[in-house]
């Protein structure tokens, strides 16, 4: 018998705004949908204080919410998910260039957590574009990395690395490392892998048929 094929979702960016996974957004509603009719399962990045705006420590009943699906798992993604640069996107630990600015930085990031009493063990880079001083000091607070083949650059993290990154509006599906792990963003125009009705039917055909090919449903952690 061969191996069975495990399937992730990762969703970047959701954050405490209307439109950006707040109770009934309409992305918000295809997730659950789609765990009612495949029995999907998803990993949220969550940045703790998004654009400066959204400090998850303001939040903690819309943290209990999410954590009340038993089909989510809680990541982190970021503290401010902006950058003082303006010529790196919003890559923010990719801005950090010293220890101490990593260290600090982190720390914000974690505080923020533990306010809503929750210790995320999984981290994807904002941008996908980490400093490598960062990257060491990262490996150190969680257990898996989400990371890119291409903007990773060969670099060894001190913890798992977890590769992958189709889109969930993509038709060429591929395996990596045996699994297929399917990446957007909950929103945002300038993304073309949001949770808009277009990429939430496409994706529905693609669990179709990859459930019906014998799939099972994971949140990252559950396959670390």
């Amino acid at each position: 018998m061969g191996r069975r094929m495990d399937i992730t979702i990762a969703i970047d960016d959701i954050h405490p705004e209307k439109g950006w996974g707040m109770p009934g957004d309409q992305c918000m509603e295809y997730l659950d949908e789609l765990n009612k009719e495949f029995g999907a399962k998803f990993t949220l990045f969550i940045p703790s204080n998004y654009h400066y705006n959204f400090p998850l420590s303001e939040h903690k009943d819309w943290i209990n919410w999410l954590k009340s699906k038993e089909y989510f798992e809680l990541a982190a993604h970021g503290h401010f998910h902006a950058c003082q640069r303006n010529d790196i996107g919003e890559c923010e630990f990719f801005e950090l260039d010293t220890l101490a600015k990593a260290q600090s930085r982190i720390q914000l990031m974690l505080e923020e957590w533990e306010k809503v009493d929750f210790k995320p063990v999984g981290w994807r880079n904002p941008g996908w574009l980490a400093h490598p001083i960062v990257i060491k000091e990262l490996g150190k607070h969680f257990k898996y990395a989400a990371v890119h083949y291409e903007h990773n650059h060969n670099i060894q993290w001190d913890c798992k690395m977890v590769f992958g990154a189709d889109g969930i509006h993509e038709t060429d599906i591929k395996l990596h490392n045996g699994n297929v792990m399917f990446q957007s963003h909950i929103a945002g125009e300038w993304n073309d892998n949001v949770w808009n009705e277009v990429n939430y039917n496409q994706l529905r055909l693609s669990l179709d048929y990859l459930k019906k090919s014998g799939g099972v449903f994971k949140t990252i952690s559950e396959i670390i």
